[in-house]
């Protein structure tokens, strides 16, 4: 085989493995572009907004986005956390809240576009209002990425176990830089 064949060869494979998606050590590299809103509507979501730029990753965010809003999304990133002051904002209750991030999750599943999911608000974002986004996030989500503080109790472990998704757990939240760029190959 002469020496351009096996060039074209070599980069007709390395094309196909970009398009589908790469493996790495810990998983799939994730594909851009990326759609990032909230279930619950807590600030947590702009917390992640600063730090997927600071990893290089560039997101589309939607505080309200639907199944409407996947357009070209290649990957979807939930940030599950409730607030009751977002909610507020949003025009939003959790019946609604929990409605619309349920038609997202079934529209991206259709789609064949990969969920991840991270909770990064500890404590704070756990409890009577959180829970029920939490949970509905975790379910949906291949990979989960949680706060150590924010699963004291082994809440997102168990899902992740459940439903046999990946589970990272990090320290501060400042570790999710480190994640998004292994998630995404950056």
């Amino acid at each position: 085989m002469s020496r351009s064949i096996v060039a074209l060869l070599f980069l007709s494979a390395a094309i196909a493995l970009y398009a589908a998606g790469s493996e790495t050590e810990s998983g799939v590299v994730y594909q851009q572009p990326v759609l990032l809103t909230s279930v619950g509507q807590a600030a947590d979501v702009l917390i992640m907004k600063g730090l997927a730029g600071m990893s290089g990753l560039k997101v589309e965010y939607r505080p309200g986005a639907d199944a409407d809003s996947l357009g070209d999304c290649r990957t979807l990133l939930l940030v599950a956390g409730g607030s009751s002051k977002g909610l507020g904002a949003a025009k939003a209750n959790p019946d609604i809240e929990i409605k619309r991030v349920k038609r997202l999750v079934k529209a991206a599943r259709k789609a064949k576009i990969p969920i991840l999911v991270y909770h990064i608000g500890g404590e704070a974002r756990r409890g009577v209002l959180s829970d029920p986004f939490n949970k509905l996030a975790a379910e949906a989500g291949e990979q989960i990425v949680v706060a150590s503080g924010g699963d004291k109790d082994g809440f997102f472990k168990k899902i992740a176990d459940k439903n046999k998704s990946k589970y990272i757990s990090i320290e501060k939240s400042i570790d999710v830089v480190e994640v998004l760029k292994e998630q995404f190959g950056l």
